[in-house]
């Protein structure tokens, strides 16, 4: 990764980014102990603090390997926590990273996921470096697979993982492809 300060520059009409730390632990247990989020994860739902405290201490491990961005979304007018953006090194595929999107509930329908996207995306490419970024959607996440093909990514395959209920979508961006939309 190359200057990961820059992420304090990203920002959008409503939001700022910064990295996660343990002060967002009541904020992403909300989140992450929501059965409507969780069936729209691969993970387990947090059942207790202690879940989302170790999540993020794992966060905050793997960002000083390189293989976790964990970013806090915040809006910019009311400083709130919105979610979290993870850019993650993919974990079948050493040449990429994915993204993870979760926010609170009160914020879904509002356009902060579609807003978002286009900015991560700049940054997955420029700032991680990375060849190709990819995001793995659940089949019945019907809104966030719009939002990865508004955004110019394309449905990869659609596959079965065990211990996994349903279907999930691997939409990938290539370097190449995002090179292209920039030219637009």
């Amino acid at each position: 990764m190359k200057n990961i300060n820059l992420i304090e520059k990203v920002v959008t009409y409503r939001c700022k980014f910064r990295l996660t730390d343990n002060n967002d632990i009541d904020d992403v247990y909300e989140i992450l102990s929501s059965p409507n989020v969780i069936c729209n994860l691969n993970m387990d739902i947090h059942k207790k603090r202690e879940d989302t405290k170790k999540l993020l201490e794992n966060y905050n491990t793997e960002f000083k390997k390189g293989t976790k961005l964990p970013l806090a979304i915040i809006d910019k007018k009311e400083n709130e926590f919105i979610g979290v953006f993870l850019i993650k090194l993919d974990l079948y595929n050493e040449d990429s990273f994915e993204a993870t999107v979760y926010l609170k509930e009160k914020f879904w329908g509002l356009g902060i996921y579609s807003e978002i996207l286009p900015a991560m995306i700049r940054f997955a490419f420029e700032v991680v470096d990375t060849e190709n970024f990819r995001g793995y959607v659940m089949d019945k996440n019907i809104s966030s697979s719009k939002g990865f093909e508004r955004n110019g990514f394309m449905l990869e395959k659609v596959f079965e993982v065990p211990k996994i209920e349903g279907k999930i979508r691997s939409y990938l961006m290539t370097r190449n492809m995002y090179k292209k939309q920039e030219i637009k």
